[in-house]
């Protein structure tokens, strides 16, 4: 069963209520001689040799005894550099060579070299293969005062370490905070500074081959087909928004076609900007410590910072039913409370959530469908916590995207907040399918009617009252915490990765919910039979970027409460890259999730 779980408990209060968790390393798996991590800048001992430091691209300074852990140091600088020392020749164009005793070492773009000569012949101590075992871009090389046989490297992949004069080396990054997130992309893939993609798994980031941030994307597409050179930019359905470096904000309605520009309002860069997927008239942009609000579809923007300390916003998160804003800045992570609904007052009641967090900027931050709240800390690497203001009240939202949409009758919903044990309207009973203290999951009875009801909720000491609107189909396509869409095999039943491609010509089984009612009547809250469930009523149908897909069978899930099988037959003819699938039933759209498709037939 798919459940709306929360690895952190629900906290209310303030910033000294929350309880953040390191779900990832700062490490990065790039088959070196040992784990990598960011960029560092300098690299140096101190005067005794039994301390060793470094400075990261984001000018902080770590500093290790035992080179294994690494501490903060805020009182050291980096030393001037070292005098370079004249050779004949140089291993590399611009290398800079120091002298160890009766050795030279030089620091080139790409390699580490030794000479005994005095120069006259170099031996490349790094280079294997036409490459660096230990990753290239040195920036810097310090020698060991107690010992010239110990020579320390900077360079882009992180810090390295050799004691037989670069015979063997062996990296110092775990645990070094230089990871340099700037983006999440996803719950768990990251965009680095340098716009690589990184993916957590297993333990460690590891890099993902073949693909860029959508944003870096979907910029150089507009750029093509425009001419407009965006800084920051975002898409919901065919709505675009787009800032640009001197502080203009426009809006295509379009796909990107055609643009809008509203009245200008910011003088800083515009770094950032959110949409709200529901409701794309609702937006943020960020420029320089300013945060902007639209909820007319960008025609027109209002300053509604408020009180929010001074500091670089670099992302944001809201979520616009609740009235909550969260920024991510260089202070760290803040919420506040701003409506998205209408042209309301500024954002107030801004509270700090970073008390409990590595002191280090914030540059993204971003809502789960779960009810946990994921911040992205330069150098840190990603937190988490239970989402602040969903602990402090009670909400239901749709059991398949988390969304706000209306249920049906034998629809999955979920409460949000609040972990209950009986769930009424009138004399009607939604059964309790799974519940935690995050959240709860009920059934909406199969005889439910239409209309707008309110439901009473039941805790071990609380109770709720909360309205649901029902409709006679609502459909809806259950998603992961990526937003990818829940596919079974045809075959065996079980659930497949959504990031393998669906071949033309094959058949898909999407899970959803809100279908309606069944035929034969089937009792609320019991699991579909394996044999023989029961069909849906109403028609389905469904959409490839637009084109209608073959709906062979809608029906209960074999062994699930609450879900629906829809099977798919796939056209024989595709194009190839990531289709947008949508149901439609009784007028009613489902969420649209991405499909990656495959021209060639299943082998």
């Amino acid at each position: 069963m798919f459940l709306v779980a929360s690895s952190a408990q629900a906290q209310s209060g303030a910033d000294s209520a929350l309880t953040w968790k390191q779900v990832a390393g700062t490490t990065i798996n790039e088959s070196l001689a040992s784990v990598a991590t960011g960029p560092v800048r300098s690299v140096w001992y101190a005067a005794e040799g039994k301390r060793l430091l470094a400075e990261t691209a984001s000018s902080r300074v770590f500093e290790t005894t035992d080179f294994e852990h690494w501490r903060l140091n805020t009182t050291d600088v980096a030393p001037a550099p070292v005098a370079l020392t004249s050779t004949p020749f140089l291993p590399e164009s611009g290398a800079k060579v120091q002298a160890a005793g009766t050795r030279l070492y030089a620091a080139g773009h790409d390699n580490i070299y030794a000479s005994d000569d005095n120069g006259r012949t170099w031996l490349n101590l790094t280079g294997y293969n036409d490459r660096s075992i230990v990753g290239g871009g040195f920036s810097a090389l310090a020698v060991s005062p107690a010992n010239s046989s110990e020579i320390t490297a900077a360079n882009e992949s992180g810090v390295w370490r050799s004691l037989d004069g670069g015979l063997s080396w062996r990296g110092l990054n775990d645990g070094l905070p230089d990871l340099p997130a700037r983006k999440l992309i996803g719950r768990r893939t990251l965009a680095l500074a340098d716009s690589t993609l990184v993916t957590f798994d297993s333990g460690i980031w590891t890099p993902v081959s073949g693909t860029t941030d959508p944003e870096l994307t979907l910029r150089l597409t507009t750029a093509a087909r425009s001419g407009w050179q965006f800084n920051a930019i975002t898409q919901s359905g065919a709505v675009v928004y787009g800032g640009t470096s001197d502080g203009r904000l426009l809006v295509s309605r379009d796909n990107g076609a055609g643009w809008t520009e509203a009245p200008r309002i910011a003088t800083a860069p515009i770094n950032r900007i959110w949409v709200d997927p529901e409701r794309p008239d609702s937006a943020l942009a960020a420029s320089g410590v300013r945060l902007f609000r639209t909820v007319n579809g960008g025609q027109f923007w209002m300053d509604v910072t408020g009180a929010l300390p001074p500091s670089a916003i670099h992302g944001m998160a809201a979520d616009r039913s609740a009235g909550v804003v969260y920024v991510a800045t260089d202070r760290g992570v803040f919420s506040g409370r701003l409506s998205l609904n209408d042209a309301g007052p500024a954002a107030s009641n801004w509270t700090s959530l970073s008390r409990d967090l590595p002191a280090a900027a914030a540059w993204d931050v971003r809502l789960n469908a779960d009810n946990t709240l994921t911040v992205a800390l330069d150098g840190y690497g990603v937190f988490e916590t239970a989402v602040p203001h969903r602990g402090r009240s009670v909400r239901v939202v749709n059991g398949a995207d988390m969304s706000d949409r209306a249920a049906a009758p034998g629809s999955l919903i979920s409460v949000l907040g609040a972990n209950v044990r009986q769930g009424v309207n009138g004399n009607a009973n939604y059964p309790v399918i799974a519940a935690s203290d995050q959240s709860s999951q009920l059934q909406v009875p199969f005889e439910a009617a239409p209309g707008v009801f309110q439901i009473s909720l039941e805790g071990a000491t609380d109770r709720w009252t909360v309205p649901l609107t029902v409709k006679d189909a609502s459909p809806a396509i259950f998603v992961d915490g990526e937003g990818s869409p829940l596919i079974l095999d045809a075959s065996s039943g079980l659930v497949v990765d959504p990031k393998i491609a669906v071949h033309a010509g094959s058949t898909v089984q999407i899970l959803a919910t809100g279908l309606g009612k069944v035929t034969p009547d089937w009792p609320t809250g019991v699991a579909a039979p394996l044999d023989s469930p029961p069909a849906v009523r109403g028609a389905v149908t469904a959409y490839l970027d637009g084109t209608p897909v073959q709906v062979t069978r809608a029906t209960l899930a074999p062994g699930y409460v609450g879900y629906y099988i829809v099977e798919l037959q796939i056209p024989s003819i595709v194009n190839r890259g990531t289709g947008e699938l949508r149901l439609v039933m009784n007028g009613e759209e489902s969420n649209r999730v991405k499909l990656y498709v495959d021209p060639d037939p299943a082998p």
